[in-house]
């Protein structure tokens, strides 16, 4: 059958397929690709590993800003829209090409077929944060699953279920489909413990859940930027469904169950009780009146002039999936919304990237998508907790310094190990070197301990920059490979959590919000070279700077998938041919040595 083509359902370029099948350990259809504001083409992936082929129960959505729509979109290229027939007994229809290629439809039509895909080959959603631009489809869709056999999975950290329970399946906003609340069951709630369940899986595999067949996962909170909330708000729990209650006050989130790895809730608590302080004017911004300081920021404005002891900020919990595949033992790591450590309150990107970094070093990380919503020429307070491509490629360089780490440590090891056996000297078991590629996955404080240490033997400050000057010349660049910045309110709190290890010195006051992280050459890889041709980009504030040698590409072979990319809805290049231009620049400046892609609605890249 020949599909019909309709320009009134355009999502953009033309679906492309990306990578090889033999041999892929893993298949992403992408449903959607931008950030907004068309709907129709918002976050979406189906994730499956092709060794299962295409049984029941074997693929996986990562987020569902657009969901079935978008797949009788992609079904509608080779295959009516609808059909006025019923298909005869035995029909069959197996497409040769296409994403959906080898899927053996019992329908004639696209949204028959789609809804057969829904029901019976889609386990279940991961949500990385209850967005509506990444569960808005899920939503709108869960009532087609009247007449399935089993409720879908809804699989995410507390938090995020938490909101979805408490905004989405409510029975106000949308009816209560889950099975939770005496509510309907359509949907069935999972919820992961961050940084995997360590008593769950053996080996490389420890930590992760199976969330369909071929497939496990192992998730880590991160920040989508901050968000303005009221101390005192009426919050009342339901635990069950309810009418239409004219005097029915939605519950306030509440702060994030995300580790409190800088001790921003804490020190929210001690400050509120204490109801002193003052907020501490950085250089060259506005003073700002007495009140509650705001753990993280360190100073600096708040968005309102006026804001009153009644507010205060928290972070907007987001998350970072890793995929494996069982039977290959290769990874995909998919980021929901994020922003930079930088300039972030709640920094946590660097435990994502240092549990990455040894799955690169052993080849078995083969895909990051992360968002990169916009281009160079938006500036920081712009943002609004996203990513553009001077920060991702700071996130990505700090990745690939901690992989060249940890592949120093095992060639060292490997070193030690060849030395003794050439000496003559019998290693027993108890004193064999580890065998790096078979680790357990670090633990949450064993991640705190080590980034500690790392935080601590070089804490610089980075120089506020003055206003933006898009034709200025960049500000002199900064000795180190990624630099961020880190309160003093932030660093204090963490030392009311583990005791500091002795011989190491407590790390400067800066005025400046996020972390502040500086590796230089000798201690952790080499420096990189100041970039001097993006002057847009390095005159931002919060730019990035490098240090002053190249990488020597330590990321190769893994490949960036874009998605989340902002559609500006206007004439020009397109936003995410800008993008992915911008970041291959900066990266071959660098020396990263991955590769770029920004995504496109309908493709099929094979991993």
């Amino acid at each position: 059958m020949t599909g019909n083509n309709n320009a009134s359902h355009d999502t953009g370029p033309e679906p492309r397929e990306l990578g090889s099948k033999d041999g892929a350990s893993f298949q992403v259809i992408v449903l959607g690709s931008t950030g907004g504001p068309r709907e129709d083409n918002i976050t979406g992936l189906l994730v499956r590993a092709p060794q299962t082929e295409w049984r029941k129960g074997s693929m996986i959505a990562v987020d569902a800003g657009v969901h079935l729509a978008s797949m009788v979109h992609i079904l509608h290229r080779d295959m009516p829209l609808r059909s006025e027939k019923l298909p005869p007994p035995g029909y069959s229809n197996t497409l040769k090409e296409g994403p959906f290629a080898g899927l053996r439809f019992p329908h004639i039509s696209a949204k028959a077929n789609a809804l057969h895909i829904f029901r019976e080959i889609l386990h279940g959603f991961l949500i990385t944060h209850p967005h509506l631009d990444h569960l808005s489809g899920m939503a709108i869709n869960t009532p087609a699953l009247e007449y399935g056999r089993e409720a879908k999975a809804i699989v995410a950290l507390p938090t995020t279920i938490e909101a979805i329970k408490n905004h989405i399946f409510n029975d106000w906003l949308w009816p209560n489909l889950s099975d939770e609340g005496h509510g309907v069951g359509f949907v069935t709630y999972r919820r992961l413990i961050e940084g995997g369940n360590p008593r769950l899986g053996l080996g490389e595999s420890r930590g992760y859940v199976n969330v369909c067949d071929g497939l496990a996962t192992k998730c880590w909170s991160v920040s989508h930027g901050k968000c303005q909330r009221r101390a005192h708000s009426s919050s009342h729990q339901h635990s069950d469904s309810f009418g239409y209650m004219p005097d029915y006050n939605f519950p306030s989130r509440r702060l994030s169950r995300i580790s409190d790895d800088h001790g921003y809730f804490t020190v929210v608590a001690q400050q509120q009780s204490q109801n002193a302080g003052a907020y501490v004017s950085a250089p060259n911004q506005i003073p700002m009146p007495a009140g509650p300081v705001t753990p993280g920021i360190g100073g600096g404005p708040l968005a309102s002039s006026h804001m009153d002891s009644s507010h205060m900020f928290e972070p907007v919990p987001s998350s970072a999936f890793f995929i494996r595949n069982d039977a290959t033992g290769n990874e995909l790591l998919i980021f929901g919304d994020v922003e930079p450590d930088s300039v972030s309150i709640s920094p946590r990107n660097h435990i994502v990237w240092d549990d990455a970094a040894g799955k690169v070093a052993d080849g078995k990380l083969k895909a990051i998508f992360i968002e990169c919503s916009y281009d160079d020429s938006t500036r920081n307070e712009d943002l609004y907790g996203h990513l553009c491509p001077r920060h991702l490629i700071a996130e990505l360089v700090f990745l690939a310094n901690c992989v060249i780490s940890r592949r120093k440590q095992r060639t060292t090891n490997g070193s030690t190990a060849a030395d003794g056996q050439v000496s003559g000297k019998a290693l027993d078991a108890s004193t064999k070197a580890p065998d790096m590629t078979m680790r357990q996955p670090p633990t949450p404080l064993e991640l705190k301990r080590k980034r500690k240490r790392a935080l601590n033997s070089g804490l610089t400050t980075t120089p506020e920059p003055g206003p933006t000057n898009l034709d200025a010349a960049p500000p002199s660049p900064i000795a180190s490979s990624y630099v961020g910045t880190r309160s003093g309110s932030s660093t204090r709190s963490k030392q009311s959590h583990e005791p500091r290890e002795s011989g190491v010195a407590a790390p400067p006051h800066t005025p400046a919000r996020g972390r502040n992280v500086s590796f230089h050459t000798g201690s952790v890889a080499p420096s990189i070279p100041a970039s001097t041709t993006h002057q847009r980009s390095s005159s931002l504030p919060g730019s990035a700077t490098y240090a002053e040698e190249k990488l020597p590409e330590p990321l190769r072979g893994v490949t960036v998938h874009i998605i989340h990319v902002k559609d500006t809805m206007m004439d020009g290049p397109a936003p995410g041919d800008v993008i992915v231009s911008e970041l291959r620049t900066l990266s071959d400046e660098v020396g990263l040595g991955c590769e770029f892609n920004v995504t496109n609605c309908g493709d099929s890249i094979w991993i």
